[in-house]
Parts: C-alpha cells; structure tokens; sequence
C-alpha cells in the first residue's frame, strides 16, 4: 500500500488558456503515440488544470474600429475583421522597469521585458465580399473586463464566444473559426450550388509559402514559421460522412507554366493559396476542413507574465492574480516588423472554475504606468480582493469608492475589491504616502473586511496611519505595515507600522476567526527597536531574521512578535493560521548556529540556504515544530497553506536533487528538471513529510503562493521561464522567450492498491506467502521463511502479484522504468516490455483461470498481457484504473478512469462509458453480498458513488482522502472504509456510515490476523502510532508512525502477518502481537 501524490498542473491564459500539445483519444482509438519522460508508475501528472478552450473576445470599443473579435495568446494577438486575418507575432525587447524608487529585496528575479517588437503577419480574403463582419456563436460563459481609468472608461463584463462565422464571405461559402485549448481551427462550409474555388487566401507579411512533401502548408517569416496542417474535406449525407480529397493549390501558373503563390498588387507581396477539391456531390453541404492552427502558450503575451498569489473558495474555483501586459495593443497597421510601444503591465485577477476547464471571468487592473498583483483573498460570498503595487496616477487608475482616491506619489500599494461576477469594481483605493508603498498580501474575515500587508518607505508625515500598531516610521528604507478596512473599502479601522531601526518588510498576511492578523517578513532591527513581545524569540541573531507577528483585533497592540533565525539571512515569505490560533511560517535561510530546530524534520543544513517551515503556538511564546526543506544546492520556500487536519503544505524553488539530499517523498515529480518548483506536505504534528516533489520543465521555475481546498487538494501558483518541454509553437520564435510565464497546478494526495515497491504472494508454491520489497540502491529481494534472496540489483518502481500462467504459484511483476517491465517467475526474470510503465493492474478478464495485466504506458498508450502476447486496448493512457469481476460473469472488467473524458470499462473486448466524470480514486468489492463485485468511486467535489448493476448511487457528499473494501464482521459482503480527512475514518455498511475513529488516518489495510475469515484493519494515525481494529475494539500495537504498511500470511499459519516500514527503524513483521526485526534497511 502506498501513499501517493498526483498532479493536474496547467498555464493560465488571460483571455484564453492555453492547452498541451495534442487532444486525449477515447478509449479503443489506437493513435500513434511517443514514448513520454520516465515517472513514477505510481504517480500522475497532466496539463490539463487551467486549460479552457479559445475566447474569441469582441471589440466594444476597446481596440481599433476595423477588429471585430480577437484572441490573445502567449507570444501572439490574433485579429479577425471584414477583410482577413491580422497575427501580431511578439518578441521581447528587455528595457529597464519603471522605478519610483529602491525596490526591497525581493524573492524573484524580475526580467522586466514587453512585447515592444513583434512581426506583423495578414491573411487576405481574396475575391471576398468586404462587408461581411464575423458573428459570435456559442457563448461560454467567461467574461473578459478592462478596469482601467474612471467607471465610465471601464470595458466590463465583455461576453466571449467559443466560435465565430463570416456568413456568405464568397458566395454561398462561409468561414467559421473556433478553437480547442491549444488550437485555432478554420473551417469553410460551401452550401449547395457554391463554388469551392472562390476560396482563395493571401498571406502578407511573410517571405512565402510552401507545401512540404506530407500536405501541409508553410508559412515562412524572417523570425520564424509555422504550418497549417494536412487539409481534409468531407459531407455528411444521412448519417454517413463521405470523405472527399482536398490538398493546397498555391497560386495561378505563370508564363513558363510553373504555378506561383507570389502575386503583386498596391500593398506589396501577397503569397495566395486556395484549394483543390475532388470529386462531391454538389447539391449537398461541403466542408472544406483545411488546418489545425497550432496555438500553444501560456499566459499572456510574450513578456514577463507572472502568477504571484492564489484563493479557493468552497466550491473549489481558482481564483489568480499577478502580472501581465497590457492587451490593448495598437491594431497593426502593415505587415513585416512591428516596433510600436503598445503599453506596460496591469494587474490581472482571474476566476477559473472547479474543473480547471472554464474561465468564469479574467479582469485587468491597471492604469497608464505599472501596476501589478501581489495578493488575492476570496470571502464567503465569491467576492474577490486583491492588493499589489502601482504608479499610475488616478487619472487612468481605476479608484472607485476607497477612502484614498489620490496617488501619493513613487509607487502606491492599492486593493481593490472585485464583485462575484467578476464585472465591476466595488471598490478600488490607494494606500500609500510620498515614498515607495508595496502591498504583498491580504486576507478578508467573515465580515468581508480586508487586512492587506506590506512595506512602506513612506513617513508617518503622509502615510495613511491610524491607530496602530505602530503609528511611527522607525527609520531606514522600509518598514512593514499592516491595514484593515472596512466592508465597504471606505475607511481604514487602523493602519500602521511593524518594525525597528534597520529595514523591515511584511511579506504576507493571515487572519483567524477572530479577526486577529498574523504576518510574517524579514527583519534586520536588533531587539533594541524592534516590537518583539512573548516571542517565539526575542533576541535577533543575525543580519537578518524572519519573525512573526500576531495583531489583535483592534490593531492596537500586537499580541506577541518575534523572531525566527540563526546565522544565515532567515526571511519568512508565508504565513497560514488554523483553527486553534497556530501560526505556519514559511520561508528561507533557515540552518547554521542559532536556527531554532524543533520537532521531527530535517535540521542538517544543506548548503546555500534552506527552505524552512515552522509552527508557532497559539499564544506566539514557542515553536511547536521548525526544520528545514532542502538539499545541496539552493532551496526558498514562498508560501503555506493548512488543511483543517493541521498538514502544512510548503511551495518554493530548489536546485536540489534526491543526491544532494533533497527530501523527496511520494512526488508528484522526482526527477530534478533544471530550477524546478516543489511541493510539500507537512504532517499534522511536524514529524515527517507527507509528500514532497518538483514541479517544473527543464528551465527555471518558482512556486509562489499555495492554497488548500477542504479536500486536501494543494493549489500551486508560479511562473516559468519554460524550457524545453513546454508547448510553445506558432510565431516567429518557436522556442521560449526568456521571460516568464504563470503557470497554475492541482496537487492531489492519493492512495491506491495499485503498483508499489512492496508485494506478497505465494512465489514458490508451497502454500505460505513470500515478501517482496524495493531496497533502494540494494535492488529487490525476497524474504522467505527467514533468508533473504535478491531478485535483481536494479531498484523497481513498482510491483505487482498475479498469476499470469495458472499454476499453483504466483508471479511477480516488476517495473524497472526505462528497463522496461519484468516478470519474476519461480525464479528466473524475463522481459515482458521495454516500454517505461505508468501503472498496471491484473486479473482473470478472459475467465481461463489465470490473470492478464493491464498495463498503462503513457504516450504509447494501455495494453493487455495475456499469455505471452500485448494487446492493445487503447490509445488513450490513463489516470488509475480497478481489475475486478463486476457483473459476475467469470471474467473480470477492466475500468480505467481517462481523466478529462471520463470512467470507461472494458468487458467482453468492448468499451461502456460509465461515467463522463473522472475519479480521483475506486475500489472494487461485493458490497451487497451478490455474485459480482461494486465498483466505488470517488468522485472528487460530487462525492462518493457506488456502480450496482449499472446505476450509480452515492453514497456521500464528502470525497475520501483514500478508501479500501473489507469483510470486517463475517457478513459474506464487504464493507467500505473511507478516511475523511478532518472528520476521521468511517465504515459503510448494508446502507449507512459509522464513525471508527475521530482521527485523521495516514495508512489503512485489511488483514486477517487471527485467521477467522474476517479482516482487521491495520491504520497509521501518524503521531498516535499503528493501531489495530477488531470487531470494534481499537488496541495500539506501535507508538511508532510508519512508512508504509502491507500484510501477508508469512508463516503458512493461516493467519495474515502485519509488515510494516518504520523508516530507519527498518523493516518489522507483527505476529500475534509480537513485533521482530527482519531487516535493518528502510526499504524505498
């Protein structure tokens, strides 16, 4: 059994999202497919979070008369008027940022470029009726709005549409363009009596066309190309669709007799191209179906786009801010190099829906200088708040209804409140003096008051202060702040300073139910001017020490402040509050004398400076847990969120691989990529990681800020420099930019039965079950009656028992990743595939008495093993997938969850859809007691189902962290056992729930340890050790919290053995209630 971690990652868009690389096949389409990058086999990892299909946004006013409707994208703005198709295809040019003074030290590198140089590419309508404008069809529910300058300047609420048409554009023939995540499809559709050869398309701009020996055409640039792929044509007539030939026809023949696309007219080169079509039948419709216009990206344009802060709300909507550029660019006017200087950069929030696949709204914030999103708070009513830094004045910055409608000069940190709809400004207010003011974080309580945090170089003598806690500027460079407003955005209940004689700065903020804040930054001031009171540690230890803070609900006083450091420079970036009043800091710097370790994680410093995280008692006096996340090289840690269970969830940036000591656990990525981004979970009492892996390409990427949802699903913002791997095509660079791009991901924690680094199994036939472990770099080995024999040197990534060949004994199943997949076999190893697994899962789906495998290979896609041949069973990978008898035919099903296109079982050779939502997790048992097997899913934000006879019935509101079927009471039908993270673990039987134990468990499995035909469960609850439930008794049988847990008649008794991984402890077997040692290495 194995703990896991998963991970829906994705790049939002500001006006659209862009998508991966290639569209996901429906079970049983083989597609031809290349193998993808190792992974572990338990974990999963997709792009498809946060990525929609294409708005097509209409111009009301915001951009040049002649622009009907556009799209923007990465590194490209596409423009559709009556006369063609305009592409602005952006470079960046690096430029110096605006400045109203000494920025702080921030965390990030900045590469402050715009798209100031871009190429300028126009596709004609040839011959085409000029008045015809495109119309907008099939809303989607996403509005787009510009906050720039006063109200009635605003572009708010802007609908978007999926498709868009020009009707009757030649004569009977109309063009309709429409999009998926990463692409823009073009379709003609001649009606009945129109003439196909009207259409003809015209490129300028470029330094020509061409057709390459596969039918696609080229469209060359001096910076670059790109291709419009093979072109098809077809009608459908009744209910047949009849395939009809069409290929590219470049240009008319010259006089040598040579055909030439290259035509001269007043505005200079114009490369043409229409279309050969074969034989059709004229009196019905014909779709001429010429391309796929690649159009992968991320947000934004091609400059610096960056994700800086993220907020959940109850239903799971995304809510995002940052930076990004303007998008009101000046409509090119000519083709060829475009050097206009369109704009700078705006804030940006955005709304995404639960699924990841819906843009509810995108809102620029901005004026006419910089502006940009520090912090995101969501309240209770889906109101969104967000803080960050501008120099805009209030003659473009869209202030409305604040207490503070006049800039007061350098930059200002401002808040802005946007309504549910995401159509309007409640209120936008300045919040600021003379000097530089930066606002990095804000929170909002139940009342919807906002408390935004900050640093400030500005005075007392202009800066907003007002009852505390500190109403005097202490000196040097900055100072931190922190300010609450009421509802309305009005007014200001206190406003004040945090900090001493040397610089100061709050680098996030949090607030209780109490309507207390807690902030946390970094500080140089000694204790000689500094507020430190109660602590965790009153005295400063270097140059510079994090501290955290907590202001009473007042924000007269603060309730305690102190600092958290040692010799490195110790700055905290992130700070979270739970129920009880304790505090989560995280940050870097953290190790070297002084650093005040507590608690079960790493304190051995790794070099360069490590990423720390730390949990502060309610009452601020003392540490309940700090340690360290980091490795050899250099390791941040720039935000924390925490469940209602008390895990801490830790994002940042390491260098650091597996060598160099960083602490990977469980995912979601092991592999270093470059400068990757990472993800953390912190068990509740700070003992261990729960889960910790990258998240990254092959260049330089950050996590910024992470959210927790109420499910334990981790919410991950940053940005990229996105290097190799990422999807970047279309324009005149096809490879990255240089700068930066935001990028949002889902981190799910899973359990499944699946593959795992530990199996047991009858191996040699002689009636008692044999252990199989992964011990690292000591390869496989099996434990048998006492001795220990090695299987293979190689170290396996996952493990499964099957009885592939119907004898007496079992098999085993070992994935070695790109050494391919192995069979163990009364000892002898033979390679079964090359191909790297994903996962794989086995059981008798032809009902001869022995078990077939069905193995996910990623890209190459899902197959079967069936007596020493593959066959394949889709095209499609898959997320997880159960092998179990169903129906009760002899023959198992197969049902594979395909993620985005939903739950499918193979029976019979045949795919069903059984549902069009993906699960996050199944089991498989005879719940009521009958011949076949109930399939149980977990269904995420709907809850969990349980498939009977081909109905689904849930059977709760609630999704489980992770859940197993068991016969516990003798009853000859099996119980399910779910763990609800907060609420606890819970039995379901014969059609209602019961609570087995108010704690959060870690690990559950089924056993039979007395030999009485029903399971006991074994559990982890982590700090309160293993404890075993039997007939409904619970008796402790470790104090310890184990690794993983699995169990296994080992000593032919008839009766199951616990084995379980206590880490250095080793590896333990527990029999009858007597523990021993049967080996001292910690197997992975």
């Amino acid at each position: 059994m194995k703990k896991n971690t998963a991970i829906l990652a994705g790049v939002f868009l500001l006006m659209l999202l862009a998508g991966a690389t290639g569209e996901k096949a429906t079970p049983g389409q083989v597609t031809p497919q290349v193998p993808g990058a190792p992974a572990n086999a338990s974990i999963r990892a997709n792009m498809d979070f946060g990525r929609v299909p294409l708005y097509f946004i209409p111009n009301l006013g915001q951009l040049d008369s002649r622009v009907a409707f556009y799209i923007q994208g990465r590194d490209k703005t596409v423009y559709f008027t009556p006369g063609g198709v305009t592409f602005s295809l952006s470079q960046p040019e690096t430029r110096t940022a605006q400045s109203g003074g000494k920025e702080s030290v921030d965390r990030h590198p900045i590469k402050e470029n715009t798209p100031s140089n871009s190429w300028v590419v126009k596709l004609d309508f040839v011959g085409a009726n000029g008045d015809v404008k495109p119309v907008g069809e099939e809303k989607t529910g996403g509005v787009v709005s510009y906050f720039k300058g006063k109200p009635a300047d605003w572009q708010a609420g802007l609908p978007t549409y999926s498709r868009i048409v020009y009707r009757d554009l030649w004569p009977g023939i109309d063009l309709a363009y429409s999009g998926t995540a990463n692409r823009l499809k073009y379709e003609f559709i001649v009606h009945p009596g129109a003439d196909p050869s009207l259409v003809r398309l015209a490129y300028r701009g470029i330094d020509g066309i061409a057709v390459d020996q596969e039918g696609r055409l080229e469209v060359k640039t001096p910076e670059g190309g790109f291709k419009d792929d093979i072109p098809v044509a077809y009608q459908e007539i009744g209910r047949a669709r009849k395939n009809v030939s069409l290929s590219y026809n470049l240009g008319a023949q010259d006089c040598s007799g040579e055909k030439t696309p290259l035509e001269k007219d007043a505005e200079g080169d114009a490369w043409v191209y229409g279309f050969e079509v074969g034989n059709y039948d004229p009196t019905q419709p014909l779709i001429l179906d010429p391309a796929l216009f690649v159009f992968a990206g991320f947000i934004g344009g091609a400059s610096n786009d960056q994700g800086y802060s993220i907020a959940i709300d109850s239903a799971r909507n995304v809510y995002v801010t940052g930076l990004a550029y303007s998008t009101e660019s000046t409509f090119p006017e000519t083709t060829g190099p475009d050097l206009t200087q369109n704009g700078d950069f705006d804030a940006f929030v955005a709304k995404v829906d639960a699924s990841g696949a819906g843009l509810v709204y995108c809102g620029y914030i901005g004026g006419a200088a910089w502006d940009d999103g520090r912090g995101i708070a969501v309240d209770t009513s889906g109101n969104a708040y967000v803080t960050g830094r501008t120099l805009s004045t209030q003659t473009s910055f869209p202030v409305v209804a604040g207490y503070d409608m006049t800039h007061n000069g350098l930059y200002d940190a401002f808040v802005a409140k946007v309504n549910t709809a995401g159509d309007a400004l409640v209120y936008c207010s300045y919040v600021g003096g003379s000097a530089d003011d930066i606002g990095t974080g804000i929170a909002v309580d139940g009342s919807g008051n906002a408390y935004i945090a900050g640093y400030t170089g500005s005075s007392e003598a202009t800066f907003p202060e007002i009852t505390g806690p500190d109403l005097s500027y202490n000196g040097a460079t900055y100072d931190g702040f922190v300010c609450k407003l009421n509802s309305s955005g009005s007014g200001r209940y206190y406003c004040g300073y945090i900090g001493g004689s040397s610089d100061d700065q709050v680098n996030a903020i949090a607030v209780d139910g109490s309507g207390n804040a807690f902030v946390t930054g970094g500080t140089q001031s000694t204790q000689a001017t500094f507020p430190v009171i109660v602590g965790p540690y009153l005295t400063h230890y270097n140059a510079q020490d994090a501290f955290v803070a907590k202001v009473n609900s007042s924000g007269t006083a603060l309730a305690y402040c102190g600092y958290i450091g040692g010799e490195q420079m110790d700055t905290g970036y992130g700070i979270a509050v739970d129920s009880k009043g304790s505090a989560y800091i995280a940050g870097d710097g953290g190790a070297g004398a002084g650093f005040p370790f507590v608690g079960g994680l790493d304190s051995t410093y790794g070099g360069y400076g490590d990423a720390f995280v730390a949990k502060v008692t309610p009452i601020g006096d003392a540490l309940v847990y700090c340690g360290l996340i980091g490795g050899d090289n250099v390791d941040h840690a720039f935000g924390i969120a925490v469940d209602g269970s008390g895990n801490a969830y830790v994002t940042g940036q390491t260098q650091s691989n597996l060598a160099g000591g960083f602490p990977l656990v469980d995912g979601p990525d092991l592999t270093l990529n470059g400068m990757d981004a990472f993800i953390a979970r912190v068990n509740a009492s700070g003992s261990k990681l729960s889960y910790c892996g990258y998240i990254g390409g092959d260049g330089w990427d950050l996590g910024q800020r992470v959210a927790v949802d109420a499910w334990g699903n981790a919410y991950v913002i940053g940005y990229s420099d996105v290097g190799t791997g990422f999807p970047v095509a279309v324009g005149p660079d096809l490879s990255h930019n240089g700068n930066y791009d935001a990028f949002v991901a889902k981190i799910y924690h899973y359990w499944t039965p699946g593959p795992k680094t530990t199996a047991v199994g009858d191996f040699d036939g002689d009636g008692t079950d044999e252990l199989v472990v992964d011990l690292g770099t000591n390869g496989a080995w099996m434990y048998n009656s006492g001795t220990w024999t090695q299987l293979s040197a190689m170290n396996p990534q996952g493990m499964i028992t099957a009885n592939v060949d119907g004898n007496t004994d079992d098999e085993l199943l070992m994935e070695f990743g790109y050494t391919g997949l192995w069979l163990y076999d009364n000892g002898a190893m033979n390679l079964l595939s090359e191909e790297d697994t994903q996962t794989m899962a086995a059981g008798d789906v032809d009902a001869d008495g022995s078990d077939e495998v069905a193995v996910d290979f990623g890209t190459v896609g899902f197959w079967l093993y069936d007596g020493g041949s593959w066959t394949q069973l889709s095209g499609a990978n898959l997320d997880t997938m159960v092998v179990a008898e169903l129906n009760g035919s002899g023959g198992a099903e197969i049902v594979g969850d395909f993620g985005a296109i939903g739950l499918w079982e193979l029976s019979s050779g045949s795919w069903t859809q059984l549902s069009g939502v993906n699960v996050e997790n199944m089991a498989a048992g005879n719940t009521d007691g009958t011949g076949g097997k109930e399939l149980v899913g977990d269904f995420g934000p709907v809850g969990l189902w349980v498939l009977s006879a081909g109905n689904w019935t849930q059977l709760s509101g609630v999704n489980a962290d992770y859940m197993i079927t068991a016969d516990l009471d003798h009853s000859n039908d099996d119980e399910i056992i779910g763990d609800f993270s907060g609420t606890g673990l819970w039995l379901w039987d014969s059609g209602s729930w019961n609570i087995l134990s108010g704690v959060d468990a870690e690990l559950v499995v089924g056993a039979d340890t007395d030999g009485d035909g029903a399971k006991e469960l074994a559990v982890d609850f982590v700090v309160l050790g293993v404890w075993l439930y039997d007939g409904g008794s619970w008796n402790q049988i470790s104090g310890v919290d184990p690794e993983n847990l699995t169990a296994g008649d080992i000593d032919g008794d008839n009766a199951e053995e616990i084995i379980a991984d206590f880490g250095t402890l080793g590896l333990w077997l527990w029999n009858g209630g007597v523990w021993s040692q049967i080996s001292a290495i910690n197997p992975d």
